[in-house]
């Protein structure tokens, strides 16, 4: 008489798991797909095990009870049998080394083989092979030819066992033991069983290998943001790295939510998430529709990366495309209508990316690395850009810089109209580096604000500066003064004062040599420390500037609020001197500024004809604007280049009759 508790136990086991992974729809992903036919097989092994082991137990003896008990062991040797060959294909998915069984066609032909044989054993039972035997009497007899089947699944046991142990760089220990686990407790039961058919203890066994896997192995809940129903960042970087390391060629489309801050704000947070949550929800929806066999990722602060195997014909652009589509412009979300600002971008490894360090710093710059359009954009059409690699290594190239002393000071005069001749000058900071040559301050004075080297390179500023007024007879150059750039990040550094007047004495420079430019937006961040920091440079005997005027807000409260010895106006607002409501602006501007008793500089003058314009004292428009600065002037020079075009125009008269 058969045992059947075991079994019984077994069914309620994989029954719990298979109903939970069809009610989670995990099978959208081959992974997902092989686990859940593992599940079924599993379940449909365990019923035929148990109606087996009923119709020998109690059906009487008869020409249907014996069909029965045949159809119930048919159904069990069917599933049985596949257990090992699809858990070995589940194996090759789950550690991403799918591409090694496609790949190398010996494998897929061996395992066709061996599934056959063991179908073929199956079908010509007792007319070619002997494998089992029901008798009339309902009971079940083994022949010689099972052991064909026992063969079969050593030979999977093994294959299984050396997938595993020569792949063990890409898995991780807690996988490679729980995988390894599941193949020895299979073994077990299948030894217990084949020495005492009594005890159907294999299926149980199966069950709780099945059981321990789900727990200790999947545990999707812990890597699944709650939130937006994605997976995280930590197993992304599993994922990637796993990926990259075999060898898999693999697509990545990131999915970056740019005003994600401001529709956080606009929507509030629980609107925020379920629109986070619709975008997990509606790119998987998308996925299935494509067969793009993706996982969806969050990686925090609106963006998601959607990692999968590559698609032939361009597969994976239409999808890329269809991503786009849905976020392209406005979106109506249950009672509001948004206006997403969606980037995406498409990479392929490793074709276009080798290692996860580069491609997970691409994921947090590609929106703004790269042109600002809602194009999707494919990195493979930006890697071997200039501007590009400039941009997207700018962290690396500012460490390089920071180390290797790659920053330089240039000098650019400016000029006062009313002297006629070059009274003080703006010190600049040039990069150099050893790979990509000349930067521009365009390009990484923003990213070292982000990333932080602002503050080396401030520092580098004060002291090289200060250095070069000790150096240099400014007074016999017939200059006043230096000015110096201070960012948004420096007016907020509480030790600034402490930092500059420490080296004002460490070269014994007179406060009154040096002037500091801050911007507009920068008096706004945290005012109370930066009106501190301003006065108290003030009172040092530093002269400030506002660098910049006419590209922000403008705030007049603001300005007079502190004390400003100088407005500098910016380029953009002064070419458009002929523009007549230009005109009145510029006219207004100067004549405010002037009652306030601040000078005026002229920025970025590179037309003589915007010269005369500003230099004609008698002119309504500007009203007495003193200072002018510009390539018509003199371009940024080296730091002896400086000293010499000074010496060399001296008493030269750049805005003189004869130049007329």
């Amino acid at each position: 008489m058969r045992i059947l508790v075991f079994d019984e136990c077994a069914f309620g086991i994989v029954l719990l798991f298979w109903i939970g992974s069809i009610l989670r729809k995990e099978y959208y992903t081959r992974s997902h797909r092989l686990m859940l036919l593992l599940q079924s097989l599993i379940l449909v092994t365990v019923i035929a095990d148990i109606g087996s082991g009923l119709a020998e137990n109690y059906l009487n003896e008869g020409r249907i009870s014996v069909i029965l008990a045949y159809l119930f062991s048919y159904m069990y040797f069917f599933a049985h049998n596949l257990l090992l060959p699809v858990y070995l294909l589940y194996i090759y998915s789950s550690i991403d080394i799918w591409h090694h069984f496609q790949q190398k066609i010996i494998l897929p032909f061996i395992w066709g083989f061996l599934v056959c044989t063991d179908c073929v054993v199956l079908v010509f039972n007792q007319k070619l092979f002997p494998v089992f035997t029901i008798t009339q009497n309902v009971k079940y007899e083994r022949g010689p030819a099972i052991y064909v089947f026992y063969a079969v699944a050593a030979v999977f046991a093994f294959w299984n066992l050396c997938v595993l142990i020569v792949n063990r760089q890409y898995i991780n220990r807690h996988k490679m033991i729980t995988l390894i686990f599941l193949l020895a407790v299979v073994s077990c039961g299948l030894i217990i069983q084949l020495t005492n058919g009594a005890y159907l203890v294999e299926c149980f066994t199966v069950s709780l290998a099945l059981l321990f896997f789900m727990t200790m192995f999947k545990r999707t809940d812990a890597q699944i943001n709650p939130i937006t129903g994605a997976l995280k960042y930590t197993a992304c970087m599993d994922a990637v790295g796993r990926n990259l390391a075999s060898g898999k060629p693999v697509s990545v489309i990131f999915i970056k939510i740019v005003n994600n801050d401001n529709l956080h704000t606009y929507l509030g947070m629980q609107a925020h998430n379920e629109l986070l949550r619709s975008i997990t929800d509606r790119a998987i929806e998308l996925f299935k529709k494509c067969s793009f066999d993706a996982l969806m990722y969050y990686l925090e602060n609106g963006l998601f990366a959607a990692v999968g195997e590559d698609l032939e014909d361009d597969g994976v652009a239409i999808v890329a495309e269809e991503l786009r589509n849905i976020y392209s412009d406005r979106v109506s979300f249950g009672r509001f209508n948004i206006i997403t600002d969606v980037r995406i971008c498409v990479v392929k490894c490793p074709e276009d990316i080798r290692d996860s360090a580069t491609l997970f710093s691409l994921s947090t710059n590609f929106h703004r690395t790269m042109p600002n359009t809602r194009d999707v954009h494919y990195y493979r059409d930006y890697k071997n850009n200039r501007e590009y690699r400039i941009r997207n290594d700018m962290d690396e190239i500012l460490r390089r810089a920071v180390e290797n002393n790659g920053f330089s000071m240039y000098y650019q005069p400016i000029y006062s109209v009313k002297e006629n001749r070059y009274v003080a000058a703006e010190a600049m900071i040039r990069l150099q580096d050893l790979e990509y040559g000349h930067i521009a301050p365009g390009l990484f004075i923003p990213a070292s604000e982000i990333n932080g080297y602002i503050h080396d390179i401030g520092e580098f500023v004060f002291e090289d500066v200060i250095r070069f007024i000790s150096q240099t007879d400014l007074a016999g150059l017939g200059l006043r003064y230096i000015e110096v750039n201070l960012s948004a990040t420096q007016c907020i550094e509480v030790n600034l004062v402490e930092k500059v007047r420490s080296l004002l004495e460490q070269y014994d420079v007179d406060p009154g040599m040096l002037s500091f430019e801050l911007t507009e937006s920068a008096v706004d961040i945290n005012p109370e420390i930066v009106d501190a920091n301003i006065r108290q440079l003030h009172d040092y005997g530093i002269a400030i500037a506002l660098d910049d005027y006419g590209t922000g807000y403008s705030n007049i409260k603001r300005t007079t609020d502190l004390p400003i010895n100088q407005v500098k106006l910016d380029k953009t607002f002064v070419d458009k001197i002929d523009d007549p409501q230009m005109c009145i602006v510029i006219r207004d501007t100067i004549a405010m500024f002037k009652e306030m008793g601040k000078e005026v500089l002229v920025e970025g003058v590179e037309q003589e004809a915007v010269a005369r314009r500003f230099s004609d004292l008698d002119a309504d428009l500007i009203q007495g604007c003193e200072l002018m600065q510009g390539f018509f002037f003199c371009r940024p020079l080296p730091e002896k280049d400086f000293v010499q075009f000074i010496e060399d125009h001296r008493n030269s008269d750049i805005l003189s009759s004869e130049r007329e």
